[in-house]
């Protein structure tokens, strides 16, 4: 009878934040600043794109991260004399420069490689990992986040659609457009050590 087969590896787990309440503000702030800054682009780009179904899902998107930034903001610590607001910060610089290059940007297929292909993946993983932290104390905010989640998810499928559809049609050309835009994301949230900010948190000073 062959040996059994190795159990197989359960694979990369997904980011988290460092344990305590500096750990949970600062990946808090973090979060806040991302949803509320995509918030702002995906509204302002409303009424530049030229396509009617990109427009609707731009305005739905927008809607829905102003929502779940508002929610956020209440798990966020609130040591006594600190200013809660004060957690909310870019991560770092090269988020602050990559965002505004997306922002830049003109055409509905690198808005939708920059949301759908980098952004909203992103903070899908980060929000489902957080919510399964076993923590007694962190249940209402994983509440928070599973909601988040499950209404992020589906526009993030919608976006996908119209992105595909989008290079579908464009051919070659639009398949280099979408890759360099979501290169162009990545790279920077990459290199300013992803959706958090590097190294050990530290409160609001």
């Amino acid at each position: 009878m062959a040996d059994d087969p190795p159990h197989p590896s359960p694979g990369p787990s997904g980011p988290t934040r460092p344990a305590g309440m500096v750990g949970r503000g600062a990946a808090l702030g973090a979060w806040i600043w991302w949803v509320e800054r995509l918030f702002e682009v995906t509204g302002a780009w409303v009424p530049s794109a030229p396509e009617a179904a990109v427009r609707i899902h731009l305005a739905e998107l927008s809607r829905v991260l102003g929502e779940h930034a508002g929610a956020l903001r209440h798990h966020l610590p609130r040591p006594a004399s600190i200013d809660p607001d004060r957690w909310v910060a870019a991560p770092s610089a090269e988020a602050v420069e990559g965002l505004a290059e997306l922002a830049a940007a003109e055409r509905s297929i690198e808005r939708l490689a920059g949301l759908h292909r980098v952004l909203v993946p992103r903070l899908l993983v980060a929000w489902r990992t957080e919510a399964r932290r076993p923590a007694v104390a962190d249940r209402s905010l994983a509440r928070t986040l599973g909601h988040a989640h499950l209404d992020l998810v589906d526009l993030w499928h919608d976006g996908q659609g119209l992105l595909q559809l989008a290079v579908d049609l464009g051919g070659a050309a639009a398949v280099r457009t979408a890759a360099d835009a979501a290169g162009a994301t990545e790279a920077a949230v990459v290199a300013g050590g992803g959706l958090l900010a590097p190294g050990p948190p530290s409160g609001p000073s």
